[in-house]
């Protein structure tokens, strides 16, 4: 969502793919590692704006996707266990930076800030699945290759880009040291 596209969620969507890493500091709260590789597109005559239709831009541009983000678990929840502590909503915020590889205007990579909700559920001892919404607030208005339109209309805010991402995501815990004691199970 940016200078295309104002505010349409899935308008264009696109596969992506990546790699996450979670460390667990207790039940509550986990910090966590991604790197995904995505790819955004838009064109203002997907939409019947007459003032997009006179400007007639369009932009395609592969990123990777960066970040480092904490979690809180709405319940508590601990990796290994497959009765109790099975499962929980979570809420997610931190920052990152979106690099662009190509792109078929003049766009510009950024750091972002990163806020999404999501749901994990343990399948095994070491095996762990979920799905979230994850959204990126750009620091530039050059993701999309169109900077600062919103100043020829007179709005000087609200004027850098987003994009969101939809994940479903399966885990494996490599590291075991830190299971609780059995007395307390």
């Amino acid at each position: 969502m940016g200078d295309i596209n104002h505010s349409r969620h899935f308008y264009a969507p696109s596969p992506a793919g990546g790699i996450i890493y979670r460390y667990n500091l207790n039940p509550r709260h986990s910090f966590r590692f991604n790197m995904i590789y995505t790819s955004l597109k838009g064109n203002d005559s997907d939409f019947e704006d007459e003032f997009q239709q006179q400007r007639n831009r369009s932009f395609k541009t592969s990123i990777i996707d960066l970040a480092i983000t904490t979690e809180f678990n709405f319940r508590d929840y601990t990796p290994t266990k497959l009765r109790k502590n099975r499962y929980t909503p979570y809420v997610s915020a931190g920052i990152g930076y979106a690099s662009l590889l190509s792109s078929n205007v003049n766009a510009s990579s950024s750091a972002t800030v990163q806020f999404g909700v999501g749901f994990k559920y343990n399948l095994a001892r070491r095996w762990s699945m979920g799905a979230e919404w994850t959204f990126r607030k750009n620091l530039n208005d050059l993701l999309d290759g169109t900077e600062n339109i919103g100043t020829e209309k007179g709005v000087f805010f609200h004027n850098n880009d987003w994009y969101s991402i939809i994940g479903l995501f399966i885990t494996y815990k490599i590291f075991n040291w830190r299971e609780d004691c059995p007395a307390y199970d």
